[in-house]
């Protein structure tokens, strides 16, 4: 847990009319006694007005003791440095203290380009680096904080005036780390997770070979479905049959396990809270920027703890712009994604992860409206939890399903996969394909795994299961983040065209070697995934085909009309699947239509079979870009339509409660 130090205090209990039982004080039946209390009080009110160390050289530049007096006292109750808590609540600039301590030490403030010295990263964990040339005689630089700040008084004092140092802001500090070395930086972004283990990534995976048996495999299933040999066509229908059936079992008994609850953590105090790193990856987002800060100053977290880092890419000024324009209260930093291949999400995020200072992570989208106590209940969940729980996955809930029926759909399939399906995996101790957004990490575990396969466009997906494969636990907990829904055919299609391709990505990926993929997972876990990939690739793909084969064979076959023990065998087969897999689309969706309140969407279910279609056509779809642009991603527009929220998620959107404030 990252723990800054805190210079602690007394508080004059002389100020108290009551102690801490609730009763009024006895009354002194001594003078003695009295004069003693009064000297007491006195000598207690003069440690309460005198500031930690690290604040106190503010006194002199104008700020008022009672400010720093409430800096300290918040310090203390969020287990944070007095520095830390001053400038997390605004009370006074970044530049302004740094400034304001550098004349105190009496050492050179640097405020433009700092230029860092080679091998500079190597200090730069113990908070100073090098200086690639001397300025002002000096060639350590400093951001200090907490009891660093405390040293650095007395080296100063013991200097006698000579300049062994300059001070600079955190910002300017941080600038010149990420400046150092970008070639590196842009290479590790691109490329951690294959440092760690190519054999599970994407770019080493996805060659002609492996893409040429797939779609040969493809082919030949078709071309079987529909031959005119009875023998071939029965073997692949009994194979397909066996994969559906093991996809309709799994999602029958996530649905039934999900209705136990789970169980949920105390409350932590805010000073045994960790550091909490939030990293949001954005690219032409200008337009929900405002929205966005005043999300993340939701958050019931201590500002101090607090580690915001947006990620930006290189050609996006307007975002970078907006953002600057409306930023968040909480202390933020705005990185500039260096110029590079592949232009991905989870690129930027490797980004920002060298640069993260809490010992937890978490992922949110640019439209996202968090639970304001997401952050708190899962420390608490994790501070529980075993160590192998390396992830926590919050539910996303779609807020605008009321616009018309694909939002409506949207809303009900959330409701379904969040809300039902993922947590019955997740109380079976099943892997999970994570969301993308609201994914609560520990640091060391994403550290271990090489963070995010940046060529992979579905990251998540591939996350949950590399998490799994090392040995990691993945649970769910009961948060919402509500999010928007592309409310047009063409973006929605493009959406699920990217979401299906990484799916097929992380399939091949996983499945090329069968027999690592089972000795990592297990038997049990290592079929249930494969359940998953048949339901949701094999579904889409051959669901219209199969399909029509079914009603074919109904209007002018022996499906229901059987004349020899096999065909009625194979009728009452083909026949249960269908109603079981029927039974298996629906119940998640009225489970989490219940459990979400979201009646009001009930008109959009007879949408259901246009909204499959839809599926189908952004499964083949993204099965053409497979061959012709594997690593492309394509971005769904965000901030397009009115924000509203579920009926009876408990929870005022954002507009409104700002419009009541």
């Amino acid at each position: 847990m990252s723990k800054a130090s805190v210079d602690y205090f007394s508080i004059d209990s002389g100020l108290r009319k009551r102690d801490d039982s609730g009763f009024p004080p006895l009354p002194l039946r001594r003078k003695s006694l009295a004069d003693e209390s009064a000297r007491e009080g006195r000598r207690a009110s003069r440690r309460v007005e005198t500031p930690p160390v690290e604040i106190a050289f503010l006194l002199d530049h104008g700020v008022s003791l009672d400010a720093l007096n409430k800096a300290a006292g918040l310090a203390r109750r969020q287990g944070v440095s007095a520095d830390a808590a001053l400038l997390a609540e605004g009370v006074v600039e970044e530049a302004f203290f740094y400034r304001a301590l550098a004349q105190h030490l009496g050492v050179a403030f640097i405020d433009d380009t700092i230029e860092l010295a080679p091998g500079a990263l190597a200090a730069a964990g113990l908070g100073y680096v090098r200086l690639r040339d001397r300025r002002d005689g000096v060639r350590w630089l400093f951001a200090p904080s907490g009891t660093q700040i405390f040293r650095l008084t007395s080296v100063a004092r013991a200097a006698k005036g000579r300049p062994l140092f300059a001070i600079t802001t955190r910002t300017r500090f941080l600038e010149a780390l990420r400046d150092a070395y970008p070639r590196d930086a842009v290479y590790a972004a691109s490329h951690s997770a294959e440092q760690i283990d190519g054999d599970l990534c994407v770019r080493g995976s996805m060659t002609r070979a492996p893409l040429a048996c797939a779609t040969a495999a493809l082919i030949c299933i078709v071309v079987s479905l529909f031959a005119p040999f009875e023998t071939v066509n029965l073997a692949v229908a009994f194979a397909l049959a066996a994969a559906f059936l093991a996809s309709v079992v799994l999602r029958l008994s996530a649905c039934a396990s999900s209705a136990s609850r789970q169980e949920d953590a105390r409350r932590i105090d805010d000073a045994r809270l960790p550091v909490y790193t939030v990293v949001l990856a954005l690219y032409k987002e200008a337009a929900v920027a405002p929205q966005l800060a005043r999300a993340i100053d939701r958050f019931d977290y201590p500002r101090a703890k607090l580690d915001i880092k947006f990620v930006i890419e290189a050609d996006d000024a307007e975002t970078a712009a907006a953002l600057r324009a409306h930023p968040p209260r909480a202390p933020h930093e705005i990185i500039i994604a260096p110029d590079g291949a592949p232009r991905t999400k989870p690129r930027a995020l490797n980004i920002a992860m060298p640069l993260a200072r809490g010992a937890l992570v978490a992922v949110f989208d640019a439209e996202d409206i968090p639970d304001a106590r997401q952050l708190r209940r899962a420390a608490a969940l994790f501070a529980a939890a075993p160590p192998d729980v390396a992830c926590l996955q919050a539910s996303l809930v779609i807020d605008n399903g009321a616009l018309n029926w694909m939002t409506g759909m949207f809303a009900l399939e959330y409701a379904a996969l969040f809300d039902v399906y993922n947590k019955g995996l997740s109380r079976l101790d099943l892997p999970l394909f994570l969301g993308g957004t609201s994914n609560h990490f520990r640091l060391a575990a994403l550290r271990e795994i090489g963070f995010w396969d940046a060529y992979n466009v579905t990251e998540d997906a591939d996350l949950g299961l590399r998490l799994a494969r090392g040995g990691f636990a993945v649970r769910t907990f009961d948060s919402h983040t509500f999010e928007e829904a592309p409310a047009v055919f063409r973006a929605l299609v493009k959406q699920r065209t990217r979401w299906f391709k990484g799916w097929m990505q992380t399939a091949i990926v996983h499945c090329r070697h069968p027999a690592g993929f089972f000795a990592d997972l297990g038997a049990r876990r290592a079929f249930a995934v494969l359940a998953m990939l048949a339901g949701g690739v094999l579904g889409p793909l051959l669901g219209p085909l199969l399909m029509c084969r079914l009603a074919y064979h109904a209007l002018f076959g022996a499906l229901l009309r059987p004349t020899t023990f096999f065909e009625t065998a194979c009728c009452g087969l083909w026949c249960f699947l269908a109603l079981s897999g029927a039974a298996a689309l629906l119940w998640p969706i009225l489970a989490g239509m219940r459990r979400r309140r979201l009646s009001a969407l009930r008109n959009a279910l007879p949408h259901l079979p246009i909204w499959l279609f839809m599926l189908s056509i952004a499964c083949w779809r993204a099965f053409f870009e497979l061959w012709l642009r594997p690593f492309h991603w394509e971005k769904t527009e965000h901030g397009l339509t009115m924000r509203g929220h579920p009926e009876g998620s408990g929870e005022q959107p954002l507009f409104e409660q700002e419009a009541g404030a």
